[in-house]
């Protein structure tokens, strides 16, 4: 008997469900197999991405050390807030919008800027790089991250090294700092591997020489939770450990350096180099006023990178070879020398017009910074008094290219080539430089040449640069060619290159005549504070000039006369004259060099001199 409709219905809808059973499994069936057979390897490696994390192991950088090892710049442990982006695929990841919510929590965690540290996330989300939130934290800062590691996806603590500079701002613009990595330097240099949150040398020193300060960073597998915390370390993938980068010695005496910061203390503004004038090695330089390199290490707030460029100061400015000045009376070695060389003028020669005080050129009446006058003096004796109307005629007699030629063959306005950025170029002014400004050929005020005679006008030169100046003369006419490091470990081919200037060729008359003045110019002219016992030095003098303010003081010498082993370049800002100011600064130097007992204080708060106070240039 056939069944009825209601068992056919029955059937019908037991068959319909069986047929939906068996389909479903097999679709069950089908997924599996894609996943497990199709989809294996692609979903095993986004398991692992979620489960294995790569983390960066950062190399410390190499360590600065002066000539006999003493340490200038290391490292240490610093304990860095950071934000490590989950893989793309993983459903761990932060996204590029942070929540306000989670800013909220981070920035009150590490004590940090909201505004920051969202663009910090941001750039680690589009490069999958750890960022860092705050570096160098503190123990109250990192507790508070630990304790709210729920709320806080994708923050950890992470230890990486640091630069330390122990001596402060002892050498801060010679070694420079380092700071980490902007925008720009990053989009410079990501082909050479570096990463977010990298310390980068961004000034003197460390800017200079970055390519063998920076080590090799190493790198681990470790095992994260589900909140992307780090587990243990991945014992399959054994650690690939940082490379340290190479140590460099400087050609710095940390003693002689010591010395002359103590001798600089009461200079608000100025600079003051120290050179070896067999090498061109840089012995001390000091810029003034001084900043703690370290603050860029832990990582600098906005509002005190401000503070630092807001007062005109500008520490971070080193004026030893960044700062031009006019050179003053100092220049009247320069002077005397391209007239002896150029057969102007002999050791004993005296000018048409003997010194009464002024000298009368064009209309005008040119003074000498002795009022009453120094009477008719011989080249020696001009030099050691540092007579203005002697070479103001001298300069007139000789003319420009002379002058010119003998300058830039001792150093100035030029590039000395020295191994530190940014150095400046100074100013020599040349025919070609007057034609242009006055729009002539040659006829140009001749008048010029007076101010250029003792060191005025145009002229513009580094402190670095007179010393060179210095070390040239005292090596009777040899180029030297400035530099800071001696030697970088584990690089035999490293060498000093050549200087840039040919040096200055002349007679051993001519030499004579020129330490024989500036030997006079200390014992018995302008510059008797510099004597030390048992030590004949050889200098100069230099009041330079200032639109701006106060004249500056400056001092030049070299010692021992016969054999010399040090030249000394010092510029003290709005301080008045050389010889009351400048001097004592080289003669607690030259203590220090020559005296090895010495204990004598530094020179007193320079006492600016008024131009009626007859001190000497």
């Amino acid at each position: 008997m056939p069944p009825g409709p209601p068992q056919r219905d029955k059937d019908a809808r037991f068959a319909l469900l069986a047929g939906l059973t068996i389909l479903s499994f097999g679709l069950v069936v089908l997924g599996l197999l894609r996943l497990q057979v199709l989809q294996h390897e692609e979903l095993s490696r986004l398991a692992d991405q979620n489960r294995i994390r790569l983390d960066v192991i950062r190399a410390p950088r190499g360590v600065i050390r002066d000539k006999f090892g003493r340490i200038l710049a290391d490292n240490q442990p610093s304990f860095d807030i950071v934000f490590r982006p989950a893989p793309i695929e993983s459903t761990l990841r932060v996204r590029t919008h942070v929540s306000s919510e989670w800013l909220a929590r981070v920035s009150g965690a590490i004590e940090g800027d909201s505004v920051d540290i969202k663009r910090r996330v941001r750039d680690a989300n589009r490069t999958g790089q750890t960022a860092i939130l705050r570096r160098a934290a503190p123990y109250a800062v990192m507790a508070a991250v630990e304790g709210s590691r729920s709320e806080l996806a994708g923050v950890d603590v992470q230890i990486s090294p640091i630069r330390r500079y122990p001596e402060g701002g002892l050498a801060a613009q010679l070694l420079g700092y380092a700071g980490e990595i902007n925008d720009r330097e990053l989009a410079d240099r990501v082909d050479k591997g570096y990463r977010l949150g990298d310390l980068i040398g961004k000034a003197g020193v460390e800017r200079r020489y970055e390519e063998v300060l920076r080590g090799e960073d190493g790198a681990e597998f470790v095992v994260v939770n589900a909140m992307g915390k780090r587990v243990s370390t991945l014992e399959e993938g054994p650690p690939r450990p940082p490379v340290a980068g190479r140590d460099v010695y400087l050609t710095i005496d940390l003693d002689i350096q010591r010395s002359l910061v103590e001798a600089m203390q009461n200079v608000e503004r100025g600079a003051a180099v120290v050179l070896d004038p067999r090498d061109g090695s840089v012995i001390a330089m000091v810029s003034k006023p001084v900043f703690d390199p370290n603050e860029f290490s832990r990582g600098i707030s906005n509002a005190r990178w401000k503070q630092l460029n807001s007062n005109g100061a500008f520490p971070l400015l080193n004026r030893a070879i960044q700062s031009a000045y006019p050179p003053g009376s100092t220049f009247k070695i320069v002077t005397m020398l391209a007239g002896l060389t150029n057969g102007l003028v002999k050791p004993l020669s005296h000018e048409v017009t003997g010194c009464s005080g002024g000298y009368f050129f064009g209309g005008r009446r040119f003074g000498c910074w002795k009022h009453e006058g120094h009477g008719n003096l011989d080249l020696i004796s001009a030099l050691q008094f540092s007579c203005d109307v002697f070479f103001y005629q001298l300069g007139l007699r000789m003319g420009l290219d002379p002058l010119q030629a003998t300058a830039r063959a001792v150093g100035l306005g030029e590039r000395t080539g020295i191994d530190l950025p940014a150095e400046s170029r100074g100013l020599v002014p040349t025919t070609q430089y007057y034609n242009q400004r006055f729009h002539t050929q040659g006829r140009w005020p001749r008048g010029m040449l007076l101010n250029l005679g003792i060191g005025q006008g145009e002229l513009l030169t580094t402190p670095l640069q007179l010393a060179t100046m210095t070390a040239v003369v005292a090596s009777r006419g040899r180029a030297v060619r400035p530099h800071v490091v001696e030697k970088v470990d584990g690089v035999e081919s490293f060498k000093i290159e050549a200087p840039l200037e040919a040096g200055v060729t002349t007679t051993n008359e001519n030499w004579d005549a020129v330490h024989l003045a500036m030997r006079r110019v200390i014992e018995g002219g302008t510059a008797n504070a510099v004597r030390v016992p048992g030590v004949i030095s050889c200098g100069k003098t230099g009041t330079a000039q200032n639109p701006h303010g106060n004249d500056h003081a400056l001092f030049v010498c070299f010692a021992p006369m016969e054999s010399p082993t040090v030249a000394l370049a010092i510029v003290a800002e709005n301080s008045g004259h050389g010889g009351s100011v400048a001097a004592p600064i080289a003669n607690h130097v030259l203590k220090r060099v020559f005296l090895a007992d010495s204990t004598s204080a530094p020179p007193p708060v320079p006492k600016v001199i008024s131009p009626a106070d007859t001190v000497g240039d």
